[in-house]
């Protein structure tokens, strides 16, 4: 097998290869410069906060109150780490736990449980209320990573970065060299025929 053969089908392979992370990193990449219009197109519950103040469960929290409930949804929750600001334009008391947080609306004691991919908002009795997939972290997830998730760390965007550069090596290669040597033909004609 030749060099140009083989490297006609290792790009063919690799062009089969990478397609759905082309597709991904170009949707994304456009999702980073253009987040409101691409937020806009994907699912979103649309649950308005404002109800919260309407509900007959609705009953103001202290900052200990907002943390016990905290600790029991999240039993690592530490105290130190709570702090009262503004949340989906509600004050709101914040516990981290690390990978997933628990915010409390001070006026009613609704909450919301917030992990890196996905926030749920809750009664204060404990019923959930909505489900929302949080779109910019799992586009940005999928940006960075390839897929969504931490576990494997960027080995996934990293292989395919290494196979798009050996792709668009092999396509430049693959284009390039058939001319030349069409133009080294032609030259080496005209030079025969001068002669």
């Amino acid at each position: 097998m030749s060099f140009e053969r083989f490297l006609r089908s290792l790009h063919a392979w690799l062009g089969i290869c990478i397609l759905p992370w082309v597709v991904v990193a170009g949707f994304t990449g456009f999702y980073m410069n253009h987040g409101k219009l691409i937020l806009s197109l994907l699912p979103d519950s649309g649950f308005d906060v404002t109800q919260f103040d309407a509900s007959p469960l609705a009953k103001e929290v202290t900052r200990a109150q907002a943390f016990a409930l905290a600790r029991s949804i999240l039993p690592d929750v530490v105290r130190g780490l709570t702090v009262s600001k503004p949340y989906l334009g509600r004050e709101s008391y914040r516990f981290d736990g690390g990978d997933t947080d628990v915010i409390v609306d001070q006026k009613t004691g609704h909450y919301w449980v917030t992990g890196r991919y996905m926030r749920q908002t809750f009664a204060p009795d404990g019923a959930r209320l909505d489900t929302v997939i949080r779109w910019s972290r799992v586009l940005s997830s999928l940006h960075t990573r390839g897929w969504v998730g931490t576990v494997l760390g960027t080995w996934l965007a990293d292989i395919t970065a290494g196979a798009l550069m050996v792709f668009g090596i092999s396509g430049l290669y693959l284009f390039s060299a058939p001319r030349l040597r069409r133009a080294k033909n032609r030259r080496a004609r005209a030079k025969a025929a001068r002669q």
